[in-house]
């Protein structure tokens, strides 16, 4: 049978981005990949730039949707890199990541491979560019 992930939810505040703060919502980290969850904390300010990119949107369909249509606020306020490391030096590459769309305007997730080694007993998620942006999760917080 295959193993389970461990799933580590710290929900500690990571970053701010454009007036945004983000949350570090959880790392699950499988045998062969990590998955790292973030999202916005809603406020007036979120509803605000949803609202301003719906009407944005909107416009730009009644004007016949010629050339791009307006950028997301997930675009700028996860326009970072993430990046990870390991209590045994684990060299992590980033794989695919997601940020913003329909119904998840305010989240974003990386996945990064290869997942972490039975010796790994430390996490260490990097938000680039951003001071204070680290966060440390412990794997193996039962023993």
């Amino acid at each position: 049978m295959a193993a389970l992930p461990k799933v580590v939810s710290p929900l500690v505040r990571i970053a701010e981005r454009e007036g945004v703060e983000l949350v570090l919502v959880s790392v699950e980290a499988w045998p062969d990949e990590v998955v790292v969850w973030m999202r916005a904390l809603p406020t007036k300010l979120t509803a605000r730039l949803d609202a301003d990119f719906h009407l944005a949107l909107e416009a730009w369909h009644r004007e016949g949707g010629g050339g791009l249509p307006p950028g997301q606020p997930a675009d700028q306020v996860f326009d970072f890199d993430v990046a990870l490391a390991d209590s045994v030096g684990t060299p992590y590459r980033t794989r695919s990541s997601a940020r913003g769309g329909t119904g998840t305007m305010f989240r974003a997730d990386w996945t990064f491979a290869p997942g972490p080694p039975d010796a790994a007993r430390y996490l260490t998620v990097r938000v680039a560019g951003v001071n204070g942006g680290e966060q440390g999760i412990d794997l193996r917080p039962n023993e």
